[in-house]
């Protein structure tokens, strides 16, 4: 019954064509008020993934903290799909759910786990490189700036609505400055749309003001 559940709530054939979903058991918690509440990986992809728990989270949202090869990976995940199985006398809720904020970095190491890639050779060295490299320059910025790059990609369809600035799905780079003095930002975002992952690469222009534009 257990794995019928899985093969309902779990992948369907657009996404076994769009992203790399595979069947493995994997820790997690998901976080209710404040609390973390054990729960068992069965599928993951770069697109999202499927859980049980002994309890269902209530809303749309939830916060969950995954345990991929010894890394703690968080990501807030948006509910598609729920359901619940018995089991040996338990009830056990089976929640699917699609990856709504995660750092590009913790991405990178869930695409990896999907497809079966090993971590960087020099793990420490990739950890520092990851602190000072492009995803510090996102989150070096002033939450302003940060709300006012989100809002921008959202309504340039280059963000999922409701993306926040906590964690959105983007990489960003420092490009140097515009002859006028305006600061250049390189940004690679995703969104899934349509059970696509969909990947774009963009120009932003910060001034002194505080005034971000979408060079293209």
């Amino acid at each position: 019954m257990l794995n019928e559940l899985v093969k309902r709530l779990g992948s369907t054939k657009s996404d076994r064509r769009t992203a790399n979903r595979i069947r493995k058991r994997y820790q997690m918690s998901w976080i209710k008020d404040g609390t973390p509440v054990a729960g068992t990986g069965l599928e993951i992809s770069e697109k999202g993934l499927l859980f049980a728990s002994r309890e269902t989270p209530i809303g749309s949202e939830v916060d969950v903290d995954l345990e991929l090869r010894g890394r703690h990976v968080r990501a807030r995940l948006k509910v598609v799909r729920h359901g619940t199985v018995a089991r040996d006398g338990v009830e056990w809720a089976m929640i699917a759910a699609v990856f709504a904020g995660i750092a590009a970095d913790d991405w990178d190491a869930v695409v990896r786990f999907c497809k079966n890639r090993s971590d960087p050779a020099n793990k420490a060295s990739a950890e520092l490189a990851a602190r000072t490299g492009d995803d510090d320059a996102y989150r070096l910025l002033p939450l302003r700036i940060q709300e006012r790059v989100v809002a921008l990609l959202v309504e340039a369809g280059r963000l999922a609505p409701g993306s926040e600035a906590k964690n959105p799905l983007l990489r960003i780079s420092y490009s140097g400055t515009t002859p006028t003095g305006a600061h250049r930002l390189a940004v690679h975002s995703r969104r899934v749309a349509d059970d696509e992952v969909l990947q774009f690469d963009s120009m932003l222009t910060v001034d002194d003001s505080g005034k971000v534009a979408l060079d293209r």
